[in-house]
Parts: structure tokens; sequence; C-alpha cells
């Protein structure tokens, strides 16, 4: 996390008041979770080959998809393959561990992004964008993993 973010300079009130977020979300009992399950993750070698693994597996098999659509059997050896990593990679606690603080930091920030559109949206005419992947990795990097985290 971007210290400076957390220690930013005078700003507008609305900025003040969305850094203030910003931190509540930072220091929430959520966030830690995810943190400390994002360490443990890491420091599991077999967990993060699997997650790897399965982002290359995934991504062959969105490439697999696109050329030969989603009924063919070059797809549906890439989609088996997936699904027996995510079957490997939901047996190692630490790793099911990570995929469920991920999803529970996603959806604490889903319902903040919902409840600012539900707000807004009662007194200017703003429109909801797409929902956003999985967001990040263990590895920090974004996540390529079609939406499972691993």
């Amino acid at each position: 996390m971007n210290v400076n973010l957390l220690e930013s300079p005078p700003t507008p009130l609305w900025q003040s008041k969305a850094d203030a977020i910003v931190r509540l979300i930072f220091t929430s009992d959520v966030a830690e979770r995810f943190w400390e399950a994002r360490e443990k993750m890491s420091r599991h070698e077999r967990a993060q080959e699997l997650f790897e693994e399965l982002k290359k597996q995934t991504n062959q098999l969105l490439v697999l998809e696109s050329h030969y659509g989603e009924v063919h059997e070059r797809t549906s050896i890439a989609r088996t393959r997936m699904q027996e990593i995510e079957a490997e990679l939901a047996g190692i606690p630490v790793a099911y561990q990570y995929r469920e603080a991920h999803d529970e930091l996603n959806n604490l920030l889903q319902e903040v992004m919902t409840r600012l559109l539900q707000r807004l949206g009662a007194v200017l005419p703003v429109e909801p964008g797409p929902r956003q992947g999985c967001g990040q990795g263990p590895d920090g990097q974004g996540c390529s993993c079609g939406g499972h985290h691993g």
C-alpha cells in the first residue's frame, strides 16, 4: 500500500473524505485478514507453483476458446486441467484461506462502490461500470485467473 496515500497533503474536502474511506478499508479486519493470508500464501512453494500454473492454464483456455470456441476437445482438455489445478489448490489450507480473504476484501470494495453509486444515483445521473475482475494474485501481479482466486 502506498503510504503517501495515507499521509496525503491538504486536499479538497471530497478527496479528504475519500482518503478517510481508504484508511478505514486499509485498517479493517477484512484487509488485515487478506494481508495475513497473502503472506502465508507467498511462503507456500507448492501453492505458488499451482497458482502460476493456474494463471497460465487460464490464459491458454481463453486463447483456445477464442480460437476454437467453448465446445471443442482442446478447450475441454484445458478446462479439465484448470479444474484439476483448482481442486489441488483448494486442498491447500493457505490457498483456501487466501481465496476466502481475497473474496471478502473484493466484496467489501464492491459494497463500498455500490453504496456510493446508489447514493449518487439518487441525485446525479451516474451509471455503474462493469464489475471488476478478481484483482491481484499473491505475487502482487494482476490476477489472470478469470475470476478464480488461487
